[in-house]
């Protein structure tokens, strides 16, 4: 599948046209259906998330109101709530000893007390083959706070991008800045790349400059690793910017991951005083696992609040929560998610990507 660069980076917030919007298809009460997060005005396409196959209004679904709605005799995948949650601990016992390579985790209650599917667990397919892409056309406009563009408080990135002078960038972080569970990480259909790679080519579109780009992120990893390992993975390379891309897995409460984050910028800071900083607050995880012993919803948003505090010259902030929770407030985790944990789908990371070149914009 041919992806466009422009409409993967054309930020969710300005509406008007919404590229391959994704949307579950799960049965509830006899019927599957999923919201738009604008008002259509015109429906261009439904595709599978693979891009595969293209559906038919009228055939295989229905647009009622802000809904996308599936026929009773559409070709649109679909499954039950049971696929995603199983009732029993035995069900989710029985599930992870039929997996080929350990997970060295599991089984993960939620709060209700059934227990999540860890199929998905490194083959996002097992989700996203039930969620088809919508791209649409709205006249609505988007009501809630959008990014701040903050480029004013990164001077010497500011500076670079003025002179179109080549940029060294490091991004530092876990798995979900290693760019799981986009669809090009593992080489599947529609093939879109990672979120990192997207915020490199929009820099170069934006400013006409040469990116010299370093993931050295870790899937799996928290600040405390990352400040034991700042020298080797960032200070090396020298940066003009490093974006710092944890707290998934970090299960502090935040004013201990800000005084943990903190030290990290003083680390990665060591070689180079001028090196700029952009903090992440991270995607949010699926609500309902703030669970022991796991936890794999942890303190993420307080986390991302205490982030506030350490911005002023030279660090700024990409706020992905907030722009997240709203999007929340219509859809649902099921259709953002790529494993039902913590891992965003090709849309959920699209929008990662469009957060983070809007923080690197001027006011």
């Amino acid at each position: 599948m041919n992806n466009n660069l422009q409409e993967m980076i054309q930020p969710v917030w300005k509406g008007e046209k919404l590229y391959r919007e994704t949307f579950a298809m799960v049965l509830e009460e006899g019927i599957c259906r999923a919201r738009f997060l604008f008002h259509p005005s015109k429906v261009l396409r439904v595709e599978s998330y693979d891009g595969a196959k293209t559906y038919l209004e009228g055939k295989d679904y229905v647009v009622e109101e802000d809904y996308l709605i599936r026929t009773a005799d559409s070709e649109i995948p679909f499954a039950d709530w049971k696929k995603f949650y199983f009732d029993t601990r035995e069900e989710a016992v029985r599930e992870m000893e039929e997996r080929k390579e350990p997970l060295g985790f599991g089984p993960v209650q939620t709060e209700e007390g059934s227990y999540v599917s860890l199929a998905a667990v490194g083959a996002p397919s097992y989700v996203t083959e039930c969620q088809v892409t919508v791209t649409y056309l709205t006249e609505e406009q988007w009501t809630y706070e959008i990014p701040e563009r903050q480029l004013e408080q990164l001077p010497g990135l500011e500076e670079r991008f003025r002179k179109k002078l080549p940029v060294r960038l490091v991004l530092f972080g876990d798995s979900i800045s290693c760019g799981y569970d986009c669809s090009g990480m593992y080489g599947l259909n529609p093939g879109q790349p990672i979120w990192p790679e997207l915020v490199k080519q929009g820099i170069e579109i934006e400013y006409g400059v040469q990116t010299e780009f370093y993931n050295t992120s870790v899937s799996g990893m928290d600040t405390d690793w990352a400040v034991q390992n700042a020298e080797e993975r960032v200070c090396r390379y020298h940066p003009d910017l490093v974006i710092l891309g944890f707290g998934m897995n970090d299960r502090c409460r935040g004013a201990e991951y800000r005084e943990k984050t903190r030290q990290l910028i003083e680390m990665v800071r060591t070689l180079n005083s001028e090196t700029v900083i952009l903090l992440m607050a991270t995607s949010l995880p699926n609500r309902i696992l703030h669970t022991p012993p796991f936890y794999f919803c942890g303190y993420q948003e307080e986390q991302g609040e205490a982030l506030r505090e350490l911005c002023g010259k030279g660090i700024a902030l990409a706020d992905i929560q907030t722009v997240q929770k709203n999007i929340m407030k219509k859809k649902r985790y099921i259709d953002l998610t790529g494993n039902l944990l913590n891992h965003p789908n090709d849309y959920l990371s699209r929008i990662q990507a469009q957060i983070v070149l809007e923080t690197m914009k001027k006011s």
